[in-house]
């Protein structure tokens, strides 16, 4: 999956832009208190929250400062306000893309990406490739601090991004 990083002013447009292609799962921050959720999920800070335009919802909007839409928890419907500022990641599956705002990653995130990174190291010393995702910027270039923890703790390719040869499968087509 790719992860590029973008500038927190660049999230309605990524989401929309995700939207386009199917379900966008937003990571949310929800323990902010302008964050509208069932009480049950207010004190997550990686709750994850799939908007999709098939589901038909009629209050679905997404603003320049928010998204509302009434969400099923529990079969019940819950009128949900999700500030942009408590979005830190939106990512779409189907297309294996997603956009991470540094900006607005929560402490823990870090913490727990730079302490994976470190496991990671551990397990690869000496291995000559890795695979893994790889965090970028739109411009390709490293993103500071928090894109470079992110970066390091979700993996890069190395030697130029080469992977090791397709394995063949043990079963054949018989006639």
């Amino acid at each position: 999956m790719k992860i590029e990083t973008q500038p927190d002013s660049q999230k309605q447009t990524q989401i929309l832009k995700l939207l386009q292609f199917g379900t966008v799962m937003v990571f949310v921050d929800s323990r902010r208190k302008e964050v509208m959720v069932p009480d049950h999920l207010k004190d997550d800070y990686q709750l994850r929250l799939n908007f999709d335009y098939a589901y038909e919802v009629d209050d679905f909007r997404i603003l320049t400062d928010r998204m509302e839409a009434s969400l099923s928890f529990n079969h019940k419907d819950f009128f949900c306000v999700i500030p942009l500022e408590a979005v830190y990641l939106v990512v779409n599956h189907s297309i294996k893309h997603g956009v991470l705002f540094t900006q607005s990653v929560p402490v823990e995130m870090l913490e727990y990406f730079a302490a994976e990174a470190q496991r990671e190291e551990e397990k690869l010393k000496g291995k000559k490739h890795t695979h893994g995702l790889c965090v970028i910027n739109n411009e390709g270039k490293d993103t500071g601090s928090a894109g470079a923890s992110v970066k390091k703790a979700v993996g890069s390719s190395g030697e130029g991004g080469k992977s090791a040869p397709r394995k063949r499968g043990h079963l054949r087509v018989v006639k």
